[in-house]
């Protein structure tokens, strides 16, 4: 098909819309390379590639950087804050060992004070009174 073959009032519109299409790649290019990029001259540098018709934008898409700056710096935050958990919970963990070992050795405590309190019960009701008689328990058919 030849332009000659192209009607003329066809010719003014199908222009004026690749240059649309062309404008909105340039504008799309360096919207997604402020999100993508740090760096101002690398956005320059990719809105200019931009400029060359169909050719800049494809390259462009292939060579950009594969995340958001966004998604990135969310990324790194929930890192970080799964460091800091990790780190909590190992702290908390260390922490309730000591815990229970403590509670471990005032239960042990605990149980020798009341054996030693039922030892001296016990020693204490077989050690005959003061007069050095026995007392017998009173027998239960006397009345």
């Amino acid at each position: 098909m030849l332009a000659a073959d192209i009607p003329s009032g066809v010719i003014v519109p199908l222009i004026m819309f690749g240059v649309a299409v062309w404008l909105a790649l340039i504008r799309w290019t360096y919207t997604d390379a402020k999100r993508r990029l740090r760096n101002p001259q690398l956005i320059r540098g990719a809105t200019a590639l931009a400029v060359l018709p169909l050719v800049g934008p494809a390259i462009y898409t292939i060579l950009r950087p594969p995340e958001f700056l966004e998604d990135a710096y969310e990324r790194e935050i929930s890192i970080a804050s799964s460091e800091k958990l990790i780190s909590v919970l190992s702290e908390l963990q260390h922490t309730q060992r000591e815990i229970h070992a403590s509670v471990k050795h005032l239960e042990q405590a605990l149980h020798a004070s009341r054996r030693r309190a039922a030892a001296q019960q016990a020693a204490g009701a077989t050690t005959p009174p003061a007069g050095g008689r026995q007392q017998r328990p009173p027998s239960r058919g006397a009345g």
